[in-house]
């Protein structure tokens, strides 16, 4: 016997929980990692969805998705005990993303469906060693700290023990200079950590625009690479940041008819919903569990689209 044909209403309702079970899988999946799920979503959207979407609507889609998640996310590190997001470069990350996020959309929407999956394809491949290497190059640069400040005791007590009745002026001299490397012109570090977050806001955003992911895989590790912030801090920037490029972006592909208003609040529900259970689960597991665990799937994730492609 024939599988009879899903009636349009029927259609739209499978269509609709489908784009929810998609949504939760990819909040659950970037909230475990500290990532956005544009990267799950969007093979899901291509391949599982029934009707499927075109490479370009899923791109659309996600972005919308991508930004009610990242309005949710950055109020809960913002009103967290720690407050950590950094709004002064958060904004200047937003800012710049704003203008190369629409590039990046103009810019998916002249390029062939199996372009872009290539193109989606090999950034998966080569985001994916980001998070555990991003927790390598922290370990590392803690680890020089420790030995610089092992390295600064060891020359203070040597000093000690020949100029025993210089000590006050010898540490006042260490301590202007202490002072003067570290606590350099609030102004002049302000305008560094601007300038960093702005570049780091130029290449986000196109990315954002071009493959409808929020850019937290580039944001995060960049700013914990390049600024002083901690890891918990970088993450709620990075939501914050990620939201008004995501909106951009979002609006031009709508524009070019590449975003499925039947999906997207679905799918954005669905992200709300896994990145809260996947956040509820992730404190209870090991840090580098997830790391490697969220790798492992970006990389196969990636390898599939190619193949695909």
């Amino acid at each position: 016997t024939p599988t009879p044909t899903p009636t349009p209403p029927q259609q739209k309702l499978q269509q609709t929980i489908q784009s929810l079970i998609i949504g939760t899988i990819a909040g659950i999946c970037g909230s475990l990692a500290g990532m956005g799920g544009g990267f799950v979503m969007i093979p899901l959207m291509t391949s599982r969805l029934s009707p499927k979407l075109t490479q370009h609507v899923a791109h659309g889609t996600s972005l919308f998705a991508v930004a009610a998640t990242g309005i949710a996310g950055a109020s809960s590190y913002a009103t967290s005990s720690k407050n950590a997001v950094e709004m002064e470069s958060a904004a200047c990350i937003a800012l710049c993303a704003m203008v190369t996020a629409r590039l990046g959309a103009l810019y998916s929407a002249t390029l062939s469906q199996v372009a872009l999956k290539k193109v989606l394809g090999v950034f998966m491949v080569c985001v994916s060693p980001i998070v555990p290497l991003k927790a390598y190059y922290m370990n590392m640069n803690m680890n020089m700290e420790n030995d610089n400040d092992d390295d600064n005791a060891n020359v203070d007590q040597h000093a000690n023990k020949k100029h025993n009745d210089d000590d006050g002026v010898h540490n006042n001299k260490n301590n202007d200079k202490n002072n003067d490397s570290t606590n350099t012109n609030p102004n002049t570090q302000r305008m560094k950590n601007a300038m960093i977050s702005g570049g780091i806001g130029l290449g986000s955003g196109f990315m954002a625009g071009l493959l409808g992911v929020g850019g937290g895989a580039v944001v995060v590790p960049s700013l914990v690479l390049f600024t002083s912030m901690d890891h918990y801090t970088a993450l709620g920037t990075s939501l914050a940041a990620m939201v008004p490029p995501a909106v951009v972006g979002t609006l031009t592909h709508y524009k070019k008819g590449n975003v499925n208003l039947r999906v997207a609040p679905a799918l954005a529900v669905g992200s709300l919903i896994g990145a809260y259970g996947g956040g509820m689960v992730g404190v209870h597991l090991e840090e580098e569990l997830l790391r490697y665990g969220f790798s492992g799937l970006l990389f196969g994730l990636g390898v599939r689209t190619l193949v695909k492609a």
